[in-house]
């Protein structure tokens, strides 16, 4: 099987089949969650949070059908650059709407938070860097792009 190399994304069949094993076990609680919300009352909820949750749901499935593709297909490339993108805004989208969930409880809790899941995804590239250096710019791609998705739809629409 041959692997594809650019410059932010390199195929990797045994990550790829992680990401959709991953990706079945949160779409299945995201079905529960979204049951449990329409249950409890709708309208108790954000709209924001229930856009986010929802449209995690499409976006977790392509994911895992792009990611599937890497396994068989000899080009790869596309595959891996539309199932990450796919596979991290509904991941982004997630975390965006627990964030927002605890908004309601208490704004305090929800800006810790934030401030934590930033903080350990900056180690975590950070640690990234240290192990390959050459990944520098793929790494701070993945960050910014972590970064901006949080911050517009997760800390932005707390205030």
């Amino acid at each position: 099987m041959k692997k594809e190399n650019s410059l932010v994304f390199k195929a990797n069949p045994e990550k790829a089949s992680t990401r959709i094993g991953i990706n079945s076990f949160m779409m299945g609680s995201l079905f529960f969650i979204l049951t449990l919300i329409w249950v409890v009352s709708p309208e108790k909820f954000n709209v924001v949070i229930v856009v986010q949750l929802v449209l995690a749901i499409p976006l977790l499935f392509v994911s895992s059908l792009a990611y599937s593709k890497i396994a068989y297909r000899k080009e790869t490339k596309l595959w891996d650059i539309f199932g990450w993108f796919t596979n991290n805004l509904g991941s982004i989208f997630v975390l965006n709407s627990v964030g927002l969930m605890a908004a309601s409880f208490s704004r305090n809790i929800s800006f810790l938070y934030f401030g934590l899941t930033l903080s350990l995804m900056l180690v975590y590239s950070l640690i990234n860097i240290i192990y390959e250096p050459h990944t520098f710019k793929e790494k701070l791609f993945k960050f910014l792009f972590f970064l901006v998705v949080l911050l517009f739809g997760g800390v932005l629409p707390l205030f």
